[in-house]
């Protein structure tokens, strides 16, 4: 398993290392830290104002390269095969290109979320690679204990393409110890929703494919599903929230919004985007 953790040397970042870490470990998996160093200045630019923001992108790397060090030794003391990348351009396009590159198994981001109309419209560095990595990305917002994956729920709409991205995260669960698996289906008073008999014979295909795993299914009507899940997620006492993230068309995303990028901006506990596609 490759795990990529993208660092900033914030302390949100370095919540999200720690996690890489202890996962790498518990996984025995390969761990890559990267960061992204924005050049300055433009090839319009006169030769030498370009010179002048060549040396500050080398500086920066230079800074960041340093800053990679107590980390990387923090990581070969725990016993994991880490590594480092930096790369020059804008952060969303190189850790797209690098994570495709290395057939990246998990990303590992944290975040603080984002308020307001920025998290509707702009959003974090980890919403925007929660939307545009077609890959499986967890989101930290603290330190992740030991053992910190007890109960995870998993938040469908139960439609069958769903079923791809709940197989994955079966995969994730076992691998992380996951001993209590939910499956919530949250209902809104939207004026094509299906009755709940329906939802409710749904539940029982994805209580088959978990055949074997103890599992618990529920159903919760609320004012929006972000709203619904945050509320079970409470209300159960859950460790880790899984959802599948396929991808949804812009115009949805500005008028609907994202429930996945809406969780990453506001859920309490660790959010698992399961890469939906086959």
């Amino acid at each position: 398993m490759k795990i990529v953790c993208p660092v900033d040397f914030s302390t949100v970042s370095d919540y999200a290392f720690e996690a890489a870490c202890r996962l790498a470990k518990q996984l025995d998996a390969d761990l890559c830290l990267f960061h992204a160093t924005v050049p300055g200045g433009h090839w319009s630019l006169r030769p030498e104002t370009q010179g002048y923001f060549d040396s500050l992108h080398a500086a920066a790397m230079q800074d960041a390269t340093v800053a990679m060090q107590p980390r990387l030794a923090t990581a070969a003391a725990e016993g994991v095969r880490v590594r480092y990348h930096i790369a020059k351009g804008d952060f969303m396009a190189t850790l797209t290109q690098f994570v495709s590159d290395e057939q990246s198994d998990l990303v590992v981001m944290g975040s603080t979320g984002a308020g307001g109309n920025r998290a509707w419209y702009v959003g974090s560095n980890t919403q925007k690679a929660v939307r545009s990595l077609h890959r499986n990305v967890l989101v930290v917002k603290g330190p992740l204990a030991a053992g910190a994956f007890r109960s995870a729920v998993f938040a469908s709409g139960l439609f069958t393409e769903d079923q791809v991205a709940f197989r994955r995260f079966l995969v994730f669960a076992d691998l992380l110890g996951v001993e209590e698996i939910h499956i919530l289906t949250i209902q809104t008073d939207g004026l094509f929703s299906p009755p709940r008999i329906v939802y409710e014979e749904a539940q029982k295909d994805f209580r088959a494919i978990a055949q074997g795993h103890d599992v618990q299914t529920h159903f919760y009507e609320n004012i929006s599903v972000e709203a619904g899940i945050r509320h079970f997620t409470t209300e159960a006492q859950v460790d880790l929230v899984a959802l599948s993230n396929l991808p949804r068309h812009p115009l949805v995303r500005i008028f609907s919004g994202s429930t996945v990028e809406m969780l990453v901006n506001h859920a309490d506990v660790p959010v698992l985007a399961v890469d939906g596609e086959l």
